[in-house]
C-alpha cells in the first residue's frame, strides 16, 4: 500500500513536471526516475524498482536501460514472458540508434540464463534491423532507377538531298613520286678520265691552213690586181707630178697677165 501510494504521488509530479518543461527538462526527470528504479533493484526493492522503472516508461523514456531492467525485475519475479517482452522493447531502441553507448557497462552486474537470452535478443533485433534498412535502400534505389526521367527527342536523320551524286573519290597517289626513275645502273665508259685531255673547242674537221674557208670570195673587191703598194688613187706618172702643172714644174701660171705690160 505504501509503495502504491508512493507511485501515485510520483506519477502526479512526473506530470506536472512534463506539462511545465522543456523537452530537455523531461529527458532529464525519466532518467532520474531510471537511475531510482536501478538503485531500488540493487537494493533489493523490486516491487519499487519496478514501478519506478514503470514510470519513466510509460512516460516516453527512450532508453533502452530502462526496459532491460525492468524486463531483469520481471524475470527475477517469475515472468519470463514479460521480461522477454520488455527485453525486445529495449533492443529494438538500441538497435536503431536510441540510448547510451555504455548499455554493455550497465548490465555488466547481471549475469546468468537471464543474461544469456538478453543478449541472445538484443543481436537478433541488431540482424533483423539491419537487414530491413538494407531492404528499404534497394526498394528506395529501385524506385529512383525505375522513375520515368525527361529525355530529349532524338535528333532527326538528315536526309541527303535528290539529285546530288558525290565526288568521284581521288585516285590514291602512289607514296613515291621518284618510284618511275629508279633503274637497274649502267656503266658509260669503264675510263672516267679518257676524254679529259681533248680540247672540245677543236674540230676535227677544220680546213687547212692554205685553204679558203667554203663561201669567201676569190678577190679582194678593193684590189686593183697591181701591187699592193700602189696607189689606188694615182695615176700612171709619179707621185711628185702636179696633176694642174703646166709644161715645166717652175712656170709661172700667172706669167701671161693680160693686164701686164
Amino acid at each position: 500500500m505504501k509503495t502504491l501510494l508512493s507511485s501515485l504521488v510520483a506519477c502526479a509530479f512526473v506530470t506536472s513536471m512534463i506539462g511545465g518543461s522543456s523537452a530537455q527538462g523531461q529527458s532529464a526527470v525519466l532518467s532520474e526516475f531510471y537511475g531510482q528504479g536501478v538503485h531500488a533493484y540493487y537494493a533489493g526493492r523490486t516491487t519499487e524498482a519496478y514501478d519506478l522503472l514503470s514510470l519513466a516508461i510509460n512516460n516516453g523514456i527512450d532508453d533502452p536501460r530502462a526496459y532491460y531492467f525492468r524486463g531483469i525485475v520481471a524475470h527475477n519475479s517469475g515472468r519470463p514472458y514479460e521480461a522477454e517482452s520488455d527485453w525486445q522493447l529495449g533492443a529494438d531502441l538500441e538497435a536503431s540508434g536510441k540510448g547510451s553507448r555504455y548499455i554493455g557497462r550497465s548490465l555488466s552486474r547481471y549475469q546468468g540464463a537471464g543474461r544469456l537470452k538478453l543478449e541472445e535478443i538484443r543481436q537478433k533485433s541488431k540482424l533483423q534491423y539491419l537487414a530491413e534498412s538494407a531492404a528499404r535502400s534497394r526498394q528506395r534505389y529501385g524506385e529512383i532507377g525505375a522513375a520515368p526521367g525527361v529525355t530529349s527527342p532524338a535528333p532527326a536523320a538528315t536526309q541527303p538531298r535528290a539529285g546530288v551524286t558525290p565526288p568521284p573519290a581521288p585516285p590514291i597517289a602512289d607514296s613515291d613520286p621518284f618510284a618511275d626513275d629508279l633503274g637497274t645502273p649502267k656503266v658509260e665508259n669503264e675510263d672516267a678520265l679518257a676524254d679529259a685531255m681533248n680540247d672540245p673547242m677543236i674540230d676535227s674537221g677544220a680546213p687547212a691552213a692554205g685553204d679558203s674557208p667554203a663561201g669567201a670570195p676569190a678577190s679582194d673587191p678593193f684590189s686593183t690586181g697591181g701591187d699592193s703598194g700602189a696607189d689606188p688613187f694615182g695615176g700612171g706618172g709619179a707621185m711628185d707630178s702636179d696633176p694642174f702643172g703646166g709644161g715645166g714644174a717652175g712656170a709661172d701660171p700667172f706669167g701671161d697677165d693680160p693686164f701686164g705690160s
